[in-house]
C-alpha cells in the first residue's frame, strides 16, 4: 500500500438483473477514471456479470465493488480483500453483516442520492399540499371530484432520518418551500437545516403536529415497524406521508386502512416489500394513494458517475490511511 507503484485489484460485480442505470460498465468506470487520473493508476480492474467467476476473482482482489454478491462466507474466505463499496445505500440485503470480517471495511454511496431525492420529495409534498392523491382516485374511478386546497406556506414537516439523504430534503424543503422543519435521528443533534431536531424517543408527541412525514431513515432492528398502527393513528387526518426510506419502517396494512376511512389525506410511497409489487396488493387501488416503483432518487444520467466519484474520493483515503466516508457501522448496520 506505501509503494507508489503497487497496483491495488479492484473487481466490479455487475447484475444484468438490475436496470442499466445502476451497471458499472467499462465505458462507465473508463470515464471515471479519465476525471480521477492519478488514483486510476493504482488499480487493476475486471468484472464478473451475475456473480459467474466472482468466487475466484474475490479471493484474489483488494477491493470490490457491488451490490449482491451471492455466498457471503466466500468473502469471509478472502485473506486479501480490504474493502468493499456498495453501489447503493441500503444494507438491510447484506444484514446481519456478522460474515464481514473486521478487518475488511465496508461502505455504501450515502449522498449520491441526496439531490435528486430531496427534488423528488419537495415534488410529493406539493402534490400532498394540492390533494394529486385525491385526483389520482378520482380519475381511476372516472369520478370528477373538486378538492379545494390552500398554499404550503407556513406549514410544517417532520422527518425521520436526518442522515445525508434526510439531510438533503431537510434543505430543500426548508429553502425551495419555507416549510418549518422538524427532524428526528438517533443522535437528536441539531441539524443546519431543522429548525428543531429530536431523538426517536420524541417521535409521539411530534406525529400529531405534523402536516407532513417524510421517512428517510435506513431500516434497523430500530426503525423496523417504526410507524406501526398505533403511531398512525396519531396523525392528523389533513396530514400527508411519504416513504422513501424502507417499506418495513411503516405498517402499510394500517395506513391502507386509514387511507380508505379518511384518517390520512394522502400518501406517496417509493418502496415496498416485495418488489415488484404483487398484483394482488391492495396498495394497488387504496384510496388516495400514489405508488412509485422505486426509482425516485435513482439519477439515470448520474447515478453511476457520482458513485464512482465517491469511490475515487475513498480511494484516496485508503491510500493515506484516513478513514472512509459512508463507513458502515457493525453496530448499528447502517
Amino acid at each position: 500500500m506505501t509503494d507508489s507503484d503497487q497496483k491495488l485489484r479492484l473487481h466490479i460485480a455487475a447484475l444484468s438483473s438490475q436496470p442499466d442505470v445502476f451497471w458499472v460498465t467499462e465505458e462507465r468506470f473508463a470515464n471515471a477514471c479519465s476525471r480521477h487520473p492519478e488514483l486510476a493508476l493504482r488499480l487493476e480492474a475486471d468484472w464478473s456479470w451475475d456473480l459467474v467467476g466472482f468466487d475466484r476473482a474475490v479471493r484474489i482482489s483488494d477491493i470490490l465493488i457491488g451490490w449482491r454478491f451471492g455466498d457471503l462466507s466466500q468473502i469471509r474466505k478472502t485473506q486479501r480483500l480490504k474493502w468493499i463499496q456498495l453501489t447503493g445505500a441500503g444494507t438491510e440485503h447484506l444484514q446481519p453483516l456478522d460474515w464481514l470480517p473486521r478487518r475488511i471495511r465496508l461502505t455504501n454511496n450515502a449522498g449520491v442520492h441526496g439531490p435528486k431525492l430531496a427534488e423528488f420529495a419537495g415534488t410529493s409534498i406539493l402534490m400532498l399540499n394540492h390533494g394529486f392523491p385525491h385526483y389520482v382516485t378520482q380519475q381511476r374511478r372516472s369520478k370528477w371530484s373538486k378538492q379545494f386546497t390552500t398554499t404550503i406556506n407556513g406549514k410544517s414537516v417532520l422527518i425521520i432520518g436526518l442522515g445525508s439523504t434526510g439531510g438533503a430534503v431537510a434543505k430543500w424543503l426548508k429553502t425551495k418551500l419555507g416549510l418549518k422543519v422538524v427532524g428526528v435521528r438517533r443522535s437528536g443533534q441539531p441539524h443546519r437545516y431543522a429548525d428543531s431536531v429530536f431523538p426517536p424517543n420524541q417521535i409521539d408527541r411530534l406525529l400529531p403536529q405534523a402536516d407532513f412525514v417524510v421517512v428517510t431513515a435506513p431500516l434497523t432492528n430500530e426503525t423496523n415497524n417504526l410507524l406501526d398502527r398505533r403511531r398512525l393513528s396519531l396523525l392528523k387526518p389533513t396530514a400527508g406521508l411519504v416513504n422513501l426510506g424502507r417499506a418495513k419502517i411503516i405498517d402499510y396494512k394500517a395506513l391502507s386502512e386509514y387511507l380508505e376511512e379518511g384518517r390520512i389525506a394522502g400518501a406517496i410511497l417509493d418502496v415496498f416489500d416485495p418488489e415488484p409489487l404483487p398484483p394482488t396488493s391492495l396498495l394497488w387501488q387504496t384510496r388516495n394513494l400514489i405508488a412509485v416503483p422505486h426509482c425516485s432518487s435513482d439519477d439515470a444520467e448520474h447515478y453511476i458517475d457520482h458513485t464512482l466519484d465517491l469511490f475515487f474520493e475513498n480511494l484516496s483515503r485508503l491510500l493515506q490511511g484516513k478513514r472512509l466516508k459512508n463507513a458502515i457501522s457493525r453496530r448499528h448496520q447502517y
